[in-house]
């Protein structure tokens, strides 16, 4: 049984992985990494869109970051090296692509050394900023292996879907639907090191049950890997931001959404 009613979450014990292995092949003709790309930032200042994800972290008092990065993609560590975020501990993984994002999740955990991990992806924002505290709070107060951040969206094609019960417990993903009554997409997780346990185990030694789901859907997700976990008896639970707002950079016309965006 986990220690409850902590008021603090115990920051120290987690990294944070964020995978930018992409080629940003929606959004042509950039001389920059998609995650490098202007948003409005705090002061409507043009701010690189990573730093979104960077300012949630440092204000939920995680400080050691590690980032999945592409060959090719030299700019993401040249900004991350600047003194702004000297305060942060930064490692890379660097591959020259993989099969999708579990693999690249998996790949980034080597480096996790059996410790929480603060996941999210760089290049897509989202309110409220504090989001990362509460599900770090969830995962050290409950059960849960993996505790994801739900918000909600009006483009449930694009994006896993989310049903829960009552309690926040996850009890099924719906990976890209086409049609559904599902309001909530998962943005962002905590979990266990029973998760990167588990994920990297399926990603080495049993990579065909990701590769059929892929099949399925078109593309591999992380929200194969959710599925499959649960399947295997591992908890996932959630914290739901009913109010809160995303957007995802990832084509032209939800990168001119962000530049008016600001916190």
């Amino acid at each position: 049984m986990k220690d409850s009613g902590v008021e603090k979450t115990r920051a120290s014990e987690y990294v944070a992985l964020l995978p930018a292995a992409g080629t940003g092949s929606r959004l042509p003709d950039r001389l920059l990494s998609k995650e490098l790309l202007p948003y409005g930032g705090a002061n409507g200042d043009g701010s690189p869109v990573i730093s979104h994800i960077l300012s949630c972290l440092h204000q939920a008092g995680v400080r050691e970051v590690i980032v999945v990065i592409r060959k090719g993609k030299s700019d993401i560590p040249d900004y991350l090296s600047g003194g702004e975020w000297e305060q942060t501990r930064f490692s890379y993984k660097i591959t020259p692509g993989t099969s999708g994002v579990p693999e690249t999740v998996a790949l980034g955990l080597q480096d996790a050394c059996g410790r929480r991990v603060a996941f999210g992806f760089p290049d897509i924002l989202f309110k409220p900023k504090g989001a990362f505290v509460k599900l770090m709070r969830r995962l050290e107060t409950s059960e849960a292996d993996v505790v994801l951040g739900l918000f909600p969206t009006n483009n449930p094609s694009k994006f896993d879907m989310v049903n829960t019960d009552d309690n926040g417990r996850v009890t099924d993903i719906e990976i890209k639907p086409q049609s559904t009554p599902l309001e909530l997409t998962w943005i962002l997780a905590a979990w266990e090191p029973s998760f990167s346990t588990y994920l990297k185990a399926l990603t080495q030694g049993s990579p065909g049950r990701l590769e059929a789901l892929a099949r399925e859907s078109g593309g591999s997700h992380l929200g194969h890997a959710f599925q499959l976990a649960m399947a295997d008896g591992l908890l996932i639970e959630s914290e739901s931001f009913t109010e809160g707002r995303s957007l995802d950079i990832g084509t032209p016309d939800d990168l001119a959404l962000a530049r008016a965006w600001t916190y």
